[in-house]
């Protein structure tokens, strides 16, 4: 499995990192196949994201509150059961675009 975190801003605001991740992916043509939550990360939002008909499911993991005293968390995965080429390109690219996107919006707060 591959994981790449994504550099928050000193803000959390649940909202507007849910309009960040939302907003770039739509843009980079990524269709929500899923959005729910993981046991494992208790009050997370979690999505999967697929490219049309490729094969291949991007996931990306927001925790606003993790177990006390540890920061908010966000982060893109890559199982390698369901990886593909696309998501291997496109990781770095969605973590530039996402943190612009979240820098954009700790300015206007």
């Amino acid at each position: 499995m591959t994981d790449v975190d994504i550099k928050l801003p000193e803000f959390s605001d649940t909202h507007a990192v849910v309009t960040a991740i939302e907003d770039v992916c739509a843009k980079e043509a990524l269709i929500v196949s899923m959005k729910s939550t993981l046991k494992k990360y208790p009050g997370c939002i979690h999505w999967h994201f697929k490219r049309h008909n490729e094969r291949g499911v991007l996931e990306l993991t927001w925790w606003p509150c993790s177990e006390a005293m540890k920061p908010a968390r966000l982060w893109l995965s890559a199982h390698s059961n369901r990886k593909a080429e696309w998501m291997q390109r496109l990781m770095p690219r969605l973590k530039t675009l996402i943190e612009e996107a979240l820098a954009v919006q700790g300015q206007r707060s």
